[in-house]
């Protein structure tokens, strides 16, 4: 691995590292409520704020209209501060303007929306709530973006821990404090979403001026729009399997479920790290003579990072639900049973780690426009195996059709991109890679020695020992491996 590849994976590492530190770190935060919930709300009401955050993720969609994607891509490949503030005034009016209106709607109406969606309009108050998270969440959604694009890691991660931090306490308050049940938990993530638009404000008051410039809000509006179909495909296949699981099953068995995909949260933090970090990186290498080689060596070690992972949680996932926070277990007893799901799971979040990976020639040679047609197939091959394999399998069976949908998704990507723009992926090493993580989980899984915590480690750190000794790791790399554990003797 020559220099300037090895200075590009170590700046993505960094920027990696800090979103992947503060994701864990917020959270963290986050993941003390599942206590919370899993002891306080019974799983049948939590099945019901299941639905209703499926809700909330197709919203967000809607509300955003691809112009954050548009505005990231632009405002990186622009150099004139104009251009991007324009870039900045065109965007950010456009989503204050039609997510004002879409909140509107759905204030009015709330109770005509909480029949139609889920034929209770008991429920007509989150929807209340649910309009004003959308509308902070909206128009909050660009400063994060600017942030991102300017590299800001710290400066972004800063701002998302005060903002869980507040989404936690507010939590508590209205949970335990004041008893609202299942209410409480939109009333605290309305508190904190505009909490974090408080907070942002100097962001906005900095680069806003009351001015758009239709040009530029065309530019965006051409290549953001294709991802409004292609991400309500995307959440389609994240969150459409709690609607079709309650009407093949019940709320209980749907709240049980969420709260083990919850427990996939583990996979997804280390591949929005990646994420955050991976669409700024490759862009800004792509004139780069080497940049096809730059990615190609990404996946490698993507796909190794998350394969650790995976092993690690997959073989502590019972001793987790299990421990004890404040007298209380982190999953109530009666949702243990949701830890069956977690290794699909997150092999799931796996094939979507994957999938991004190969956006880079959607990116670069503009082919937005076939992203509703692959999410859209991958979305169809998740509702047709959700009603084939519930009725067999239950939960387990929501679990395996999200697999499904996600490695289908990743695979038509692959064969699609590569005739605009080919790389050269090391499939040798990853099918290496692959082998030897299959056989740690599956001898994990029927050797009755490996059932002790400790053999359970060791197995895990196997993996790396065994890729080093079969020669996934190249030369270059195991030399700069073998500096640094020697300076660490030290």
């Amino acid at each position: 691995m020559d220099t300037s590849i090895f200075a590009n994976l170590k700046r993505l590492l960094k920027h990696s590292a800090i979103y992947g530190i503060g994701h864990i770190v917020t959270r963290s935060l986050g993941f003390l409520l599942l206590p919370l919930y899993t002891n306080y709300i019974p799983a049948g009401e939590f099945g019901k704020a299941a639905l209703i955050f499926t809700f909330l993720g197709i919203m967000n969609v809607i509300y955003l209209y691809g112009m954050d994607v548009a505005f990231l891509r632009h405002f990186l490949l622009y150099e004139d501060d104009q251009k991007r503030k324009a870039l900045f005034n065109s965007a950010f009016l456009s989503i204050v303007t039609s997510a004002s209106l879409f909140s509107a709607i759905l204030l009015f109406k709330a109770k005509l929306f909480a029949q139609l969606i889920f034929g209770l309009p008991h429920l007509e108050n989150l929807l209340i709530f649910s309009a004003l998270i959308l509308w902070f969440d909206a128009v909050g959604n660009l400063p994060f973006m600017y942030l991102r694009a300017r590299e800001k890691s710290l400066i972004f991660i800063g701002l998302k821990f005060t903002v869980v931090l507040v989404n936690v306490v507010a939590n508590i308050l209205f949970i335990v404090k004041l008893k609202y049940g299942v209410s409480g938990i939109f009333a605290a993530n309305a508190v904190s979403s505009a909490f974090a638009l408080l907070i942002l404000s100097p962001v906005i008051v900095r680069n806003f001026r009351p001015q758009v410039r239709k040009t530029t809000l065309f530019e965006l509006l051409r290549f953001g729009l294709p991802y409004v179909p292609s991400g309500l495909a995307a959440v389609i296949m994240d969150l459409v399997d709690r609607f079709i699981l309650q009407r093949l099953t019940d709320y209980t068995t749907t709240g049980i479920y969420s709260a083990g995909y919850k427990l996939g949260m583990f996979m997804a933090l280390f591949v929005a790290a990646f994420r955050f970090a991976w669409h700024p990186f490759f862009l800004s290498v792509a004139k780069q003579e080497n940049a096809k080689q730059i990615y190609s060596k990404v996946l490698n070690y993507f796909v190794f990072a998350c394969s650790m992972v995976f092993l690690l949680i997959s073989f502590f996932i019972d001793e987790i639900v299990r421990l004890r926070i404040f007298g209380f277990t982190l999953f109530g007893v009666s949702y243990w049973s949701s830890t069956r799901i977690v290794p699909v799971i997150m092999l799931s979040y796996l094939m979507y780690g994957i999938y991004v990976n190969f956006l880079i020639g959607i990116y670069l040679k503009k082919k937005t426009h076939v992203l509703p047609f692959i999410t859209g197939t991958a979305a169809v091959i998740n509702v047709l195996f959700n009603f084939l394999l519930i009725p067999q399998m239950g939960m387990m069976g929501a679990a395996w059709a999200t697999l499904i949908a996600y490695f289908s998704m990743a695979a038509i990507l692959y064969f699609v991109v590569q005739r605009w723009y080919y790389i050269s992926y090391e499939w040798r090493k990853l099918t290496l890679l692959v082998f030897l993580s299959a056989a740690a989980f599956f001898l994990q899984r029927h050797l009755s020695f490996l059932l002790a915590p400790v053999p359970r480690l060791l197995l895990v750190l196997m993996l790396p020992v065994g890729l080093w000794i079969f020669g996934f790791f190249e030369p270059s790399a195991k030399r700069r491996i073998l500096n640094y554990l020697a300076f660490w003797k030290r």
